[in-house]
């Protein structure tokens, strides 16, 4: 079986520091990580420099930098773009919170721009309470800028779509990874605020929840990379940073391997 690369998203330990999501990653076995670097979680020169030591003495890749959000402030992608490609990033992760598309196509193609500079890719997630709100939206602007398309299974599922939109996802090469978690109820709850609370306080492990992870992992290719996020109130309280990292790997190591397993009909 293709290795296919396990991140631990930065959205998993919110509360803590990139250097302790950085250890909390390798002492659970990722392959790497994402780190909110963006307004409140910036760091200074001194702070990048220690976090790429880190990284390099952890052996962790930086798959992803987040988040710069397009909104009505038009604010300056630059930093988080410098530090991303500064610390070795890949991706830098985008949302867009302005309702109109042209203006999201604008200012998504400025940040596209400054992200190839910088040698970084930007990447496009999609979400009920953004533009777009569709995995077709999500291709067609991330075609039109030459970026990458972010699929959340939370908010795929959420959105409507299922494994067919997902693999012409795959279909048009604008994947660039998947983010990974489960949810208490396949059915969704009702309206976008409930879906936003669930989304950024009640994610469940890979497994633990109704979500048809399987199926939707059946529609993407062995190598792309996957990062688990799981943002929960109840593990945040009741486990250590590196707690969580260790029981969502665990837990999407579990997931991937019953996904794979000969007698599997996922």
């Amino acid at each position: 079986m293709q290795h296919r690369p396990v991140y631990l998203a930065a959205g998993s330990v919110l509360d803590a520091a990139p250097a302790a999501v950085v250890d909390a990653a390798a002492a659970a076995g990722f392959d790497g990580v994402g780190l909110r670097l963006s307004h409140d979680h910036a760091t200074d020169t001194a702070g990048r420099r220690r976090l790429a030591s880190l990284l390099a003495e952890r052996g962790l890749r930086l798959f992803d930098a987040e988040v710069h959000r397009i909104d009505a402030t038009a604010g300056d992608p630059g930093p988080l773009v410098d530090a991303a490609a500064e610390l070795g990033a890949a991706h830098v992760l985008v949302v867009s919170d302005l309702p109109d598309e042209q203006q999201t196509l604008e200012a998504l193609g400025r940040v596209a721009d400054r992200c190839r500079i910088a040698g970084v890719t930007a990447a496009l997630e999609y979400m009920a309470w953004t533009t777009p709100q569709s995995s077709v939206g999500a291709v067609r602007l991330a075609d039109a800028v030459d970026a990458v398309v972010v699929v959340d299974l939370l908010h795929h599922h959420r959105l409507g779509e299922g494994p067919e939109a997902l693999r012409d996802v795959v279909r048009s090469g604008r994947l660039g990874w998947v983010q990974l978690c489960d949810a208490p109820e396949a059915a969704p709850p009702g309206g976008v605020a409930a879906l936003l609370d669930e989304a950024r306080h009640h994610r469940l492990a890979p497994g633990a929840g109704g979500l048809p992870l399987a199926e939707l992992l059946a529609a993407v290719p062995p190598g792309t990379p996957l990062s688990v996020e799981v943002q929960s109130d109840d593990l945040a309280a009741s486990c250590t940073p590196i707690e969580r990292a260790v029981l969502v790997h665990r837990a999407a190591t579990a997931l991937l391997a019953a996904a794979h397993a000969p007698n599997s009909t996922g």
